[in-house]
């Protein structure tokens, strides 16, 4: 895996590659919203779960375990596109310190 997380990312490029890994691992194209749950809009289950943090370590070139961002949701509801958002750019941002 190439090392990516040396080179910054923007807020727009970290929302647009996040976009993008979301709609490959569903295999569908749909809009996104910020406000989308992974559960309760998108369908997501653990194994695409799973799937999305591989999909996401490998396009952004750094480990990118989802646990920390799954264990923040007090329902797993709250597990929405934005706050993935967030979490991947606090992500690189500590990885780029």
């Amino acid at each position: 895996m190439s090392s990516l997380a040396s080179i910054p990312f923007n807020r727009t490029d970290i929302e647009d590659r996040v976009k993008t890994t979301i709609l490959k691992v569903m295999q569908k194209t749909v809009a996104l919203k910020k406000s989308d749950s992974f559960v309760s809009v998108l369908g997501f289950n653990s194994l695409r779960m799973v799937s999305l943090s591989l999909a996401l370590e490998e396009e952004f070139g750094c480990q990118l375990l989802l646990n920390d961002w799954i264990a923040s949701a007090e329902d797993p509801r709250d597990l929405t596109v934005g706050s993935l958002f967030d979490y991947v750019e606090r992500v690189l941002a500590a990885s780029d310190s």
